[in-house]
């Protein structure tokens, strides 16, 4: 797994192409470490997640898995710690884009899920895949997925097990859009530079009200998102002060 940062844009890839980027022990904590880094980096504001070979991630590697299957208590922390790492996706204070090269998988799967936009390349198949090996998911995407595409498509996709192809994935909203295999990076890049323009204040304060909207009638989420505005904005050095003040003074703003 690398991580590059450049032009407020950290990279993030999964470099085991020979395992189709499956997620051992080390990647997990690889993860853990880069969401700390973006998380300590002010400079950075967005994160852009992809893989190397034919694969995004197929999820969790296979000796992880005899691991797991030998221990309960693995099992136990593993999934906790797959849950966490999707957390901390959603909750990161920068927009989240999952570039999908390739199969995207099981845990794979539950990490695109936890991203904020998804671009896949037209040859990309995704599934959740559990159910093909009698097993159940354990990193949120029985939450995540039904508020994505609703409850009968959901329960198809996580009882039938079966792919996805691209055209599906953005039909269904699991995906932005689909792009040519080969125009993926630059489409992520041009993304990620537009978003890389913006306050990560700004954009860190709206993925929180998303977060607490999530699932409310409007009328109950209508309270939290006042509640993050007039925080955000009434600070005299807000970057909300600042974006206003470059609007009347008719120049860029500057953030923090």
């Amino acid at each position: 797994m690398s991580l590059e940062v450049a032009d407020r844009v950290a990279r993030l890839t999964f470099t085991r192409p020979e395992s189709l980027n499956s997620l051992t022990f080390q990647a997990l904590d690889d993860l853990d470490s880069a969401l700390d880094a973006v998380e300590a980096d002010p400079e950075v504001r967005v994160l852009v997640v992809s893989g190397t070979g034919r694969a995004f991630s197929v999820g969790l590697d296979l000796a992880l898995l005899d691991a797991a299957f030998a221990d309960a208590a693995v099992w136990e922390r593993v999934a906790n710690r797959l849950a966490a790492l999707t957390l901390r996706l959603e909750r990161l204070p920068v927009p989240v884009v999952a570039a999908v090269n390739g199969l995207a998988r099981a845990g794979g799967f539950e990490l695109l899920l936890a991203c904020d936009l998804v671009l896949v390349a037209d040859s990309a198949h995704i599934a959740d895949a559990h159910a093909e090996f009698g097993v159940v998911p354990a990193g949120g995407s029985t939450a995540r997925l039904p508020r994505i595409v609703g409850r009968q498509r959901a329960r198809e996709i996580f009882l039938t097990g079966r792919w996805i192809d691209a055209a599906e994935a953005v039909e269904f909203g699991i995906a932005l859009r689909a792009v040519p295999a080969a125009e993926l990076p630059a489409a992520a890049a041009e993304l990620a530079a537009r978003l890389a323009r913006r306050s990560r204040a700004c954009m860190a304060a709206m993925k929180r009200q998303l977060a607490a909207a999530d699932g409310l009638p409007v009328a109950e989420a209508v309270g939290p998102e006042i509640e993050e505005f007039v925080a955000y904005v009434t600070p005299p050095d807000s970057d909300g002060q600042e974006g206003f003040r470059a609007y009347r003074e008719n120049r860029a703003p500057s953030w923090a």
